[in-house]
């Protein structure tokens, strides 16, 4: 830190002085009472301020307080001491002892994972000769819950829908339009499908009168 200088009238007084560039910097005052920070005493807390003003008892020994401090160690402080020095000694000792029984549980490891094996192996067939159980008694239980009436319409609706892709089909013929053979094949089914709505209508007649 600069070092002040006291002037004629008493006051704390920076120096000017010179800087890098060549330029002159002008005296400073310090403001009375003011202490620079490196003249500051350096904090101490009131626990140390206070360790710091005990009076010490006459005629005692400083080793006898380090060893009394040092035998007043908590209990989780000893277990904690007790338990690093087993694991120190337990590498030297263990791993002999600890061989046998880990071949003994890689030997018995396989029979849990083979049983588990076997259960999702069966597990898996019996889900798969179920599925076509399932599959073949869908329709048969949504017929049954949605009734006679309902299933004829339906059945109307998905050949009326036929029957108006033929018409689509004889719209692009007409037009000189070559069609496939599988729609070729689809326009000779048109009459039997139209057949089977007029069936299916007469007979959804007769249901709701």
């Amino acid at each position: 830190m600069e070092q002040y200088v006291i002037n004629e009238n008493g006051e704390k007084v920076l120096a000017g002085s010179r800087r890098p560039d060549g330029t002159i910097r002008k005296e400073r005052r310090i403001r009375a009472g003011y202490t620079p920070q490196d003249e500051q005493p350096t904090y101490q807390s009131t626990g140390a301020m206070w360790k710091q003003g005990v009076p010490k008892c006459p005629g005692l020994d400083s080793s006898a307080a380090a060893a009394a401090s040092a035998s007043a160690k908590s209990k989780a402080a000893k277990k904690n001491e007790k338990r690093k020095a087993k694991k120190a000694d337990g590498p030297a000792g263990g791993d002999d002892a600890a061989a046998p029984s880990s071949s003994s549980t890689q030997a018995a490891a396989p029979k849990p994972a083979a049983a588990a094996t076997a259960a999702s192996s069966s597990a898996a067939s019996s889900t798969a000769a179920a599925a076509p159980a399932a599959a073949a008694a869908a329709p048969a239980a949504a017929a049954a819950a949605e009734g006679p009436a309902a299933v004829l319409d339906r059945q109307i609706k998905a050949l009326s829908k036929k029957v108006r892709q033929c018409q689509a089909l004889n719209t692009r013929a007409a037009a000189g339009e070559a069609l496939s053979a599988q729609e070729q094949e689809k326009l000779g089914k048109m009459p039997g499908w139209q057949e089977e709505i007029k069936d299916l209508e007469h007979q959804l007649a007769k249901m709701l009168v």
